[in-house]
């Protein structure tokens, strides 16, 4: 039987005034729309969209996107709807105030909202909406980049940067501009959970997944993603669905995105939520996405010349420069397993150009290439470009770093892993130079990411690129994913936390200091790795700190080994102590976050390659790889040294994937 996917996708950049215009909203809803149009299953599933976009995106035909479009799901079906636009609040009527501590409803804020006789689509008129669609309870996600709430407070240096959050409207809104009569609030009221909960918006317990950019005290931003606006909350979203192969939790989605949302701007914390908590282990859209080959197809097409069938929405990462994704190439009646001895291939290949569903490649290695034939490829290495450092400030103290960039390297060559970049939207990091001072940044956000550096010396201005060597190292294995020719299921390997011998289920874990015995005692919790696969799996699990520290003592040596069904309980099953260190909590620091990444791999590596020490802490020396002579490890080089050095012949195809989760120490 087809099950149908019925999605509302809804992008709004330009709104009437006075309502400020947004950049990156459309180009999400596009994105959205493209990955599910290449990579719905055709197998089973049917897909109907319905696309509203800026001047169409009025308060009727969102209305009318819920009532004639969604609520045609049924119980086999799959109602899915994505927001991208303004969020905001409006004044309540006396008639909500009993809902509403604050007489704010939250609102989603359409096209003409704000124009003389318009109005906002509030919260509980989404939620009457949403009861409608789940009447014939189909399978219902819900997605909103945006936000409603700016009681967050912004520091003396942070500078303007796109938030998605409209003024609140303090116009008196009749009853009677409703969806719903008096009498159906006291239902929906009651339909409501009684719980407050982190996004601010409350909904039926119909039920319903619902993914938020932010917590509702904070500001959903935008990002520039591949040279283009976007929200960074559906970049990154976007990104992880598009880099795993087959089928994500809601659990696994949310737990990559969040930790990537956290790793790129301050205040804004992904939310997820679920009626029922043991629904975020099912697929994302019911299943619906279909899982592409271990390979990549090769052909001639007649307007690109030589491509792959793989594109964007298949995780193929931009080029940036010389860095771009590599191919080796096969014949096409390779067999699978064949494909992984790179002593088989029989040429390889660079990507030069993605486009959605298609990649255009340079292939080399192979004489008389006829347009008849055909290859199987599989991904061997990735781009790993610098990162850009915008720099703004005093110019004697920016002259000494740019003369410190162009020598950073080894043989006196420029830094490997930075350089310097004209524009915010093409920048990972601002470097400013005020007061006679250094002070790292976001580019849209003053705050500074480390302790600043005294003085214009060469000797400082050698540590401030130092520095900024070290975090994009650490950024580097954060955005570390899997390539998009993995064959090993995102849940291959799964990761418990555990404390006081029960499990932790939550989507975001908390670990909180408690008082015994007068003392405060730093929470403890373990964690057991298990390979739910048929086949033996290599594992590292990375410690990633706020102080940009990477560790990988979790299990000895860096990783191990998982037969099929196997667990393994890291530092031996031992209790692993969550720390605030005791001079960050009197300096006013009463939470860290750390990021536990775990790779897994079908050929042992050496994970050792990526840890680095605590910043500003003296550096060790770069380690050599000490074992391992595939892919992955060739990676891991790169990572760390950013070495360019030829194949060996013996080198083998590791098949490998990565994930991530984000564990909060609190300590009041």
């Amino acid at each position: 039987m087809t099950r149908n996917i019925y999605a509302l996708l809804v992008g709004i950049d330009e709104y009437i005034s006075p309502v400020p215009p947004l950049k990156g909203c459309v180009n999400d809803i596009m994105a959205v729309k493209e990955y599910l149009q290449k990579r719905v299953s055709e197998d089973g599933y049917q897909l109907h969209l319905r696309t509203i976009l800026n001047q169409n995106a009025t308060r009727q035909a969102m209305i009318d996107g819920f009532r004639q479009h969604l609520c045609q799901a049924n119980s086999k079906d799959v109602a899915f709807f994505y927001f991208a636009g303004h969020g905001s609040q409006e004044e309540a009527p006396e008639e909500f105030w009993s809902l509403e501590p604050d007489r704010l409803n939250e609102t989603l804020v359409c096209y003409d909202s704000r124009s003389s006789g318009g109005w906002d689509l509030a919260d509980k008129e989404l939620a009457k909406l949403i009861a409608e669609v789940a009447v014939n309870n189909p399978h219902i996600a819900m997605i909103m980049d945006c936000c409603h709430s700016g009681s967050g407070t912004r520091g003396d240096l942070e500078t303007e940067t796109a938030v998605r959050k409209a003024p609140i409207d303090r116009r008196k809104r009749p009853l009677n501009s409703f969806i719903f009569s008096l009498a159906e609030v006291s239902q929906l009221s009651a339909s409501r959970s009684l719980e407050a909960n982190s996004t601010g918006w409350n909904f039926p317990r119909g039920k319903h997944i619902f993914l938020a950019a932010c917590l509702d005290s904070e500001l959903a931003k935008e990002y520039n993603g591949d040279g283009q606006p976007r929200g960074v909350f559906s970049y990154f979203l976007l990104d992880t669905l598009k880099k795993a192969n087959g089928n994500l939790t809601y659990r696994d989605l949310f737990k990559r995105t969040h930790a990537l949302v956290r790793s790129k701007v301050t205040d804004q914390s992904p939310q997820i939520e679920a009626t029922i908590l043991s629904e975020l282990d099912q697929p994302f859209l019911g299943g619906a996405i279909a899982r592409h080959n271990p390979y990549f197809s090769v052909y001639y097409h007649p307007q690109y010349d030589w491509v792959i069938d793989g594109g964007a929405v298949h995780g193929i990462p931009q080029s940036v420069g010389n860095e771009t994704t590599l191919l080796a190439l096969f014949p096409f009646d390779t067999h699978s397993e064949q494909l992984r001895q790179l002593s088989a291939a029989i040429g390889e290949a660079q990507v030069l150009e993605i486009m959605p569903q298609l990649s255009k490649i340079q292939i080399s290695g192979i004489d008389n290439l006829a347009p008849e034939i055909t290859f199987k490829a599989v991904v061997i290495s990735l781009p790993l470009p610098p990162k850009g450092v915008l720099m703004s400030g005093e110019a004697v103290g920016l002259e000494l770093v740019r003369t410190q960039l162009l020598s950073a390297s080894s043989a006196n060559h420029p830094s490997l892993y930075i350089r310097e970049v004209a524009t915010p939207e093409t920048a990972e990091f601002k470097l400013l130079a005020r007061d006679g001072k250094y002070l790292i940044t976001r580019p849209a956000d003053d705050r500074p990411l480390l302790a600043s550096i005294q003085g214009y010396t060469n000797a400082t201005a050698l540590q401030v690129i130092q520095r900024l060597e070290h975090i994009t190292r650490w950024t580097n294995i954060v955005e570390l994913s899997s390539p998009a020719t993995s064959r090993i299921q995102p849940d291959a390997v799964q990761i418990f936390i555990y404390q006081e011998g029960q499990e932790l289920q939550d989507t975001q874990i908390r670990l909180e200091y408690r008082q015994e015995n007068g003392k405060l005692k730093s929470p403890t919790f373990k964690i057991k790795l298990k390979n739910t696969s048929k086949e033996p799996l290599y594992c590292a699990l990375l410690d990633l700190t706020e102080r940009y520290t990477v560790s990988t003592g979790l299990f000895d040596g860096g990783g191990i080994w998982l037969q099929p069904k196997q667990e393994a309980w890291a530092l031996g099953g031992r209790e692993i102590y969550a720390i605030l260190p005791e001079k960050l909590w009197r300096q006013g620091m009463t939470q860290m976050k750390d990021i536990l990444k775990l790779i897994v791999s079908t050929a042992e590596f050496d994970a050792t390659l990526l840890e680095q020490e605590e910043l500003d802490l003296p550096s060790r020396l770069v380690k050599q790889a000490s074992r391992g002579k595939g892919t992955l490890n060739s990676l891991m080089n790169r990572v760390l040294s950013r070495n360019l050095v030829a194949m060996p012949e013996e080198e083998v195809y590791d098949d490998w994937i990565a994930s991530q989760i984000m564990i909060t120490t609190v300590r009041q």
